[in-house]
C-alpha cells in the first residue's frame, strides 16, 4: 500500500511558543507564600515549582529549594527573576586547610575508583559472548565517600580534579591517564 505524499511546512507556520508574564507568575508565587510559610501544603510546593519553571526560572535551583522546603532560596529565585538581585555566586567560599597526605590518600582513591569504574563499563561480563566490551562513556564520577566533600572541592581548587557539578569530579583533560 502506497503512503500519501506529506506536504512540506514552510518555516515559521509551526505553534508559536506561548509568551509567559513572568509578573503575573510571581504574583501567583507570592499569593501561595503564606501557605509555605505555614508549612501545611505540601502541594502548594509542588505548585511554586510549576510557576516557577514556566517563568524560565533555573530548573535546578528550583528543585532543590522545593525539595529542601527552603523560603531563603525560594526568595532568591524569586529576587533574580525580578532583576532585584544577580545569581552569580557570592565571594569565594574559605577552604579548610587539610594535610597533603590526606590529600594524596584521596587523589589515589579517586584514581583508582576511575579505573575500577571503566575496567567495569568496558567489561564482556554482562554482554553478549559474541560482542566485545564497549568503551566507557563517562569521564565524571562520585568520589570516593570516605573522605568529606571539603577534600574534593580543595582538589578542585587546586586543579588536581575538576568539578561538574552535583558532586561529580573528574581528572582534568591533561592529567587522564590510568
Amino acid at each position: 500500500m502506497a503512503k500519501g505524499k506529506r506536504k512540506k511546512r514552510k518555516p515559521g507556520t509551526g505553534h508559536a511558543v506561548p509568551q509567559v508574564d513572568v509578573n503575573a507568575v510571581l504574583a501567583e508565587v507570592d499569593e501561595l507564600r503564606p501557605l509555605l510559610e505555614s508549612g501545611e501544603s505540601g502541594a502548594a510546593w509542588g505548585d511554586v515549582q510549576r510557576l516557577l519553571v514556566k517563568a524560565k526560572a533555573d530548573t535546578s535551583a528550583v528543585a532543590s529549594a522545593v525539595i529542601g522546603r527552603d523560603l531563603a532560596a525560594l526568595d532568591h529565585i524569586v529576587n533574580v527573576l525580578r532583576g532585584l538581585e544577580t545569581d552569580e555566586p557570592e565571594e569565594e567560599e574559605v577552604l579548610p586547610d587539610i594535610p597533603g597526605e590526606t590529600l594524596r590518600e584521596a587523589m589515589k582513591a579517586f584514581r583508582k575508583r576511575m579505573k575500577l569504574m571503566r575496567l567495569d563499563h568496558e567489561s564482556k561480563l554482562g554482554r553478549s559472548p559474541l560482542t566485545s566490551g564497549r568503551d566507557a562513556a563517562f569521564e565524571s564520577i562520585l568520589p570516593p565517600e570516605q573522605f568529606p566533600a571539603d577534600v574534593w572541592r580543595v582538589l578542585a581548587a587546586r586543579g588536581e580534579l575538576e568539578s561538574t557539578g552535583r558532586g561529580f569530579y573528574k581528572l582534568p583533560t591533561d592529567r587522564q591517564t590510568f
